[in-house]
């Protein structure tokens, strides 16, 4: 305890007094001293990715995500109780690499380390339900609810609410319905190419053309039926335009989703490039308005590495599917 107090101090005045080119360069000559120190391998990973920032966050590049990935994978293994370190390695493999099967097995790892832990259960169930393999995400997310005295957080919570009314969704289809982009005879492969150059709705664009008029009208009937009651009225109609545009929006959600479902689908085709690291996206669709669409949702270090998979060319096997086993 004693030694890593001591590491964050000398950490903490080398940053301080230095610039964070030299202060990285500074942190490297120490881990040659002392390749063990997993303090010093967190920061070098975070120092090899762009400052945070209060506003826009600054993404890193490939070159940049993989560097600070190859120090959290030695962090780990030097001490494999850092569970930052832990989280920044499966936000880089999800987020910024795309290396979907690498962060099935990063979190595997991390849970060997901390069984009681539900984070990574959240993760790797969050993964497999990219990847539309609902049978495996439902498998891993019940064991969650196996876990002695686990206590998830108000955001985690949501994640796993999101991921369970997925798979409630899922559910309701027929096996042949969900969407399996590495099979070129999927039949929403027709439905996407037929709608390639149409964009995703967005959610505001939802709310203003679709729900909106929809609240103004019912705003409308309840300010000419209550306007006689005054400024009880006035309240009155206040709740009322509230409740129904929470009711409506909650009430709506199937069909925004049902709007989207192609670019949902194309996103999952996405996922599955990057995991595989193989193409299974038609040409006509890649150069659609819709796949460009999608794309600019992606940070620049999977950009990259997409640009590099889809360079390569080599088409994905239609039976591929993910070499993850839930224990």
């Amino acid at each position: 305890m004693a030694d890593r107090e001591h590491n964050s101090e000398w950490i903490s005045e080398v940053r301080n007094n230095e610039s964070r080119e030299d202060s990285l360069r500074i942190i490297e000559n120490a881990l040659e001293k002392d390749p063990d120190n997993a303090l010093l391998w967190v920061e070098a990973a975070d120092l090899s990715l762009p400052p945070r920032s209060r506003g826009k966050p600054i993404d890193p590049t490939l070159s940049q995500s993989a560097n600070a990935l190859r120090c959290l994978r030695s962090a780990v293994e030097c001490d494999p109780s850092m569970d930052e370190a832990w989280a920044l390695g499966g936000l880089i493999l999800v987020d910024h690499l795309g290396m979907l099967e690498d962060a099935l097995e990063w979190w595997s790892n991390y849970r060997e380390v901390n069984p009681e832990s539900p984070v990574p259960l959240i993760e790797q169930a969050s993964i497999l339900a990219r990847y539309g393999d609902y049978d495996k995400a439902s498998q891993v997310s019940d064991q969650i609810l196996l876990l002695e005295g686990s206590s998830l957080s108000t955001s985690q919570k949501r994640r796993l609410e999101d991921i369970r009314r997925s798979l409630h969704d899922a559910m309701k289809k027929k096996k042949d319905e969900i969407f399996r982009p590495q099979d070129p005879n999927d039949k929403r492969w027709g439905k996407i190419s037929k709608f390639r150059n149409q964009k995703p709705v967005t959610q505001t664009y939802f709310l203003f053309f679709i729900i909106a008029p929809f609240v103004f009208m019912i705003g409308f009937v309840a300010s000419a039926s209550l306007s006689s009651y005054g400024a009880g009225g006035q309240v009155a109609t206040f709740m009322t335009i509230l409740i129904a545009f929470y009711t409506l929006t909650r009430a709506s959600e199937p069909l925004f989703r049902w709007m989207n479902r192609n670019a949902t689908d194309l996103d999952r085709a996405l996922d599955i490039e990057m995991a595989s690291g193989k193409t299974c996206i038609p040409e006509d669709i890649r150069g659609g308005r819709l796949h460009k669409k999608m794309l600019t949702y992606r940070p620049p270090a999977w950009l990259e590495r997409h640009e590099k998979i889809v360079a390569g060319g080599q088409r994905i096997s239609r039976k591929w599917s993910t070499e993850f086993k839930p224990n």
